[in-house]
């Protein structure tokens, strides 16, 4: 038989067809799936908080406005106010920042543009969105509808929002840190998320007490900012977050976890289905 030339060997082999990589980057319908897979737990608890803590703050502004509760809020204001000083006051000022209506936003958005490009989770931009910007919404929606006076006590610095129920403040400090921990520590060691959750947690102390400090806040306000940021970041990270990764999502797979039909990993990745199937045959 004569050579074959190589020529005729490379017509002879069938065309490669372009598959997707594992460095190709989810589409925006792949980001957004597990919001819509996760809508319904998301608005049950989006719903069931914002009754909750705007049912608690209307008791505080109605039955129990004289209560002991209030007392105790008027009392630690005024401890406050009598206990101030000028470097102390330029500290409250810096510690505000951490969670001010301009930074959050703004770190916000660079934490999702960084989640967007380096994170293998693809709920990840999601979750943070979802976090803060639900949270905003909750926090807007039952300050309107409480309507609880600042404290009566001259106040360090201005403030943009007349209510003082809940603070938005604290729970913003606990979403958007709180969530940005939760997602570098997604695939690390226990002690490193104790140590992250840890970090978010001191800033939103450091905010809660710059607020009540500065006449801003009273404590129950920074209590229920408190429980409805924890709350709230603890369902996002069930509900999309967690949830992508328990279903062992691949950045370039259709939905949560399956390759893009057609498309295997050519340095020989097979579904799990496939791979069985080729064992027993050989």
């Amino acid at each position: 038989m004569g050579a074959v030339s190589e020529s005729t060997i490379d017509r002879r082999r069938p065309a490669r067809t372009p598959v997707r990589t594992t460095h190709d980057r989810p589409s925006v319908r792949e980001r957004v799936q597990p919001l819509a897979d996760a809508w319904r737990p998301l608005a049950a608890a989006w719903t069931g908080l914002l009754i909750v803590v705007t049912a608690a703050g209307l008791l505080l502004v109605g039955p129990l406005q004289d209560g002991r509760i209030v007392r105790w809020d008027l009392h630690v204001e005024r401890w406050f106010a009598e206990h101030r000083t000028s470097a102390l006051n330029t500290l409250a000022e810096a510690g505000t920042w951490l969670a001010e209506t301009i930074t959050v936003p703004v770190v916000l958005l660079i934490a999702i543009v960084v989640a967007w490009r380096v994170s293998s989770n693809v709920a990840a931009p999601a979750f943070l969105a979802v976090a803060v910007g639900g949270e905003k919404l909750l926090y807007f929606a039952s300050s309107l509808i409480v309507g609880r006076d600042r404290p009566p006590v001259p106040t360090v610095g201005t403030s943009y929002a007349t209510s003082s129920f809940p603070s938005g403040h604290v729970a913003s400090a606990i979403t958007l840190y709180g969530s940005i921990a939760l997602l570098i520590a997604l695939r690390r060691t226990a002690a490193v998320r104790i140590f992250l959750l840890a970090v978010a947690a001191v800033i939103a102390a450091v905010v809660a007490f710059c607020r009540m400090y500065a006449g801003f806040h009273f404590p129950s306000d920074c209590v229920a900012g408190l429980i409805v940021g924890v709350i709230w970041l603890t369902v996002t990270y069930r509900s999309v977050l967690r949830r992508t990764e328990l279903a062992g999502e691949r950045p370039h797979g259709s939905g949560l976890g399956a390759p893009v039909p057609g498309h295997e990993d050519p340095d020989g990745y097979r579904p799990p289905g496939k791979a069985a199937a080729s064992t027993a045959s050989a």
